[in-house]
């Protein structure tokens, strides 16, 4: 049975290109090409959510567009995702929203803040999710469009338009999609989710606000603290938003190798994060002392030293990538936002 849709139907003669050029006018994309939302593909994507379209999942910052599950639809169908990937993304609208991921200075900045999507559980194998080699890179339709239908939604329904509320000075090509799974089954600890209190069995979405992404080599360090001194060296940076800001997290992406290192040196990922924490910091008086908003800096702050975040457990350590012990990423954060989890319910 066809969902009845309560959007207002637009109707356009012409080639998929003439839809392109359409949609483009209206900035209702992110300027790449978009499928059309025809009605019988919206249609199945509200089946495959398993609510009904007119439910109202959030109200997207900052303009307080409503996410309903048509409308959420209507964005997965023009970002190229399957029908099977809408639970997914409502968990994804859910997180963002919530108010401790302040989506609305996320949006409106002039950082070129984005919105990283983390996927735990037995739902990336059910949608095919990339969560090994080049899962930050293309190549695989859940991760690039999923991270794509995001960002429209933010777009479409939060009025996040380049120019009128999205301020970023030089943006992020992370703004454009950026989703990826937590290898789990080869690493050495806990899942990310059984950690932020969910169980092992539950599918969740995770979102964290972060502004670029540092590559580390951490190859022919065999040492497992030779390993963390590198990766706490983007710690050390002053222009990062910890000395502006005094607030946010940190993502640091290990390979399954590289944790194993860790792990096999007697590291828990609790232990990584207390490390990476105390043995990196930008002494304060290195700071300068005419430095706008200045007083921020005093909640990261502790024995002279500015660190990176406000505690140890703002560190967020996740296992993806390749096996290799030879590489790791540090993705700063924008600051004004901390992260959210919202578990996946199934769909039909």
């Amino acid at each position: 049975m066809t969902e009845m849709l309560t959007a207002r139907p637009i109707e356009i003669d012409g080639s998929a290109s003439d839809v392109n050029d359409y949609f483009e006018a209206q900035e209702w994309t992110d300027g790449l090409p978009i499928i059309p939302p025809t009605e019988d593909l919206v249609s199945a994507f509200i089946e495959a959510a398993g609510l009904p379209g007119e439910h109202q999942v959030a109200l997207v910052p900052p303009l307080d567009g409503r996410a309903t599950v048509e409308k959420i639809a209507i964005n997965a169908v023009m970002a190229g995702c399957r029908a099977e990937y809408m639970p997914v993304l409502i968990a994804a609208v859910e997180a963002m929203c919530d108010e401790r991921f302040n989506l609305g200075p996320v949006q409106a900045t002039t950082n070129g803040a984005g919105v990283a999507v983390i996927i735990n559980g037995p739902v990336r194998h059910r949608i095919k999710l990339n969560c090994s080699r080049n899962c930050l890179g293309p190549g695989t339709r859940a991760n690039a469009t999923i991270g794509r239908a995001v960002r429209l939604i933010m777009l479409n329904l939060g009025g996040g338009r380049p120019e009128v509320v999205d301020k970023a000075v030089l943006g992020f090509p992370g703004k454009y999609t950026l989703c990826f799974g937590e290898i789990e089954e080869e690493s050495p600890w806990d899942p990310l989710h059984v950690d932020r209190g969910f169980a092992r069995e539950d599918s969740v979405v995770t979102v964290v606000s972060v502004n670029s992404a540092l590559n580390i080599l951490t190859a022919n360090l065999s040492d497992a603290e030779d390993k963390l001194a590198f990766l706490g060296d983007p710690f050390n940076v002053r222009g990062t938003n910890n000395v502006c800001v005094g607030s946010g997290e940190v993502v640091v992406v290990l390979t399954s190798g590289d944790a194993q290192v860790l792990a096999d040196a007697g590291f828990s990922r609790a232990d990584v994060q207390r490390h990476l924490y105390m043995n990196s910091g930008i002494p304060e008086d290195e700071i300068p002392a005419k430095l706008e908003r200045r007083a921020r800096i005093a909640a990261v702050t502790t024995n002279g030293i500015v660190r990176q975040v406000r505690r140890p457990e703002d560190i967020m350590v996740v296992v993806a990538g390749g096996p290799e012990p030879y590489h790791a990423m540090v993705m700063p954060t924008f600051g004004h936002s901390w992260s959210a989890s919202a578990k996946v319910r199934s769909g039909t």
